[in-house]
């Protein structure tokens, strides 16, 4: 973990990373792995471990290049770090020969035929229909339930202006109070300026809201 404050070091491909190498790179690559690998295969009799067309199998191309990397690492520090020597054959280069046949196909090659044919490379036609299709078939989000209803208030309903039943009738006999609709019984009824509504559970007439 990067420590607070601290500036992250950028991380910088080796030159042996194949991805990232650009055309010249690539070229120096090849050039030093074909040389590498040529003294590797006389000096360790490797004549039929490794036929000639290790080239045109990318797997043992990616391994014999990280082979290549940990000798160069290994071989030029000096005898300060001879125990590295060892290390490399025990370590890297031994377990790579027991399991070099079964990255690749070279069962099937010759010294001086290369049976390997690279399978065409998969397409991604298809893809957006087929993550369409995956997200369609997924279940709805469910909704947040809805936030509760606030509370109602009775002691301060109780406390809003109300004209009792009886004094409503009397209003409207002497002419005071007029109802909006004189054939409707439930019509709301208009008082000093105010319309009211009449209010079942109340028993009385409250301003219409």
């Amino acid at each position: 973990m990067t420590a607070p404050g601290a500036e992250q070091e950028e991380l910088v491909p080796s030159r042996f990373t194949w991805r990232y190498l650009d055309a010249e790179q690539a070229r120096a690559l090849w050039s030093e792995l074909i040389d590498w690998t040529a003294w590797l295969r006389e000096r360790y009799e490797l004549g039929t471990k490794i036929p000639p067309c290790w080239y045109r199998h990318d797997p043992v191309v990616e391994e014999l290049s990280a082979l290549m990397a940990a000798w160069t690492d290994a071989y030029y520090r000096g005898d300060e770090y001879r125990d590295d020597l060892t290390a490399w054959h025990t370590q890297w280069f031994r377990p790579l020969m027991a399991r070099i046949r079964d990255i690749s196909d070279f069962d099937s090659c010759t010294h001086d035929r290369c049976a390997h044919r690279p399978l065409p490379p998969a397409t991604l036609a298809g893809i957006e229909e087929f993550v369409d299709a995956d997200v369609d078939a997924r279940p709805e989000p469910v909704p947040e339930p809805a936030p509760p209803a606030p509370v109602v208030d009775v002691t301060a309903a109780e406390e809003v202006r109300t004209i009792p039943a009886d004094d409503m009738d009397m209003a409207i006999d002497s002419g005071l109070a007029e109802p909006l609709d004189p054939a409707d019984p439930d019509s709301p009824v208009s008082f000093e300026g105010i319309e009211w509504t009449f209010n079942a559970r109340m028993g009385a007439w409250v301003p219409s809201t």
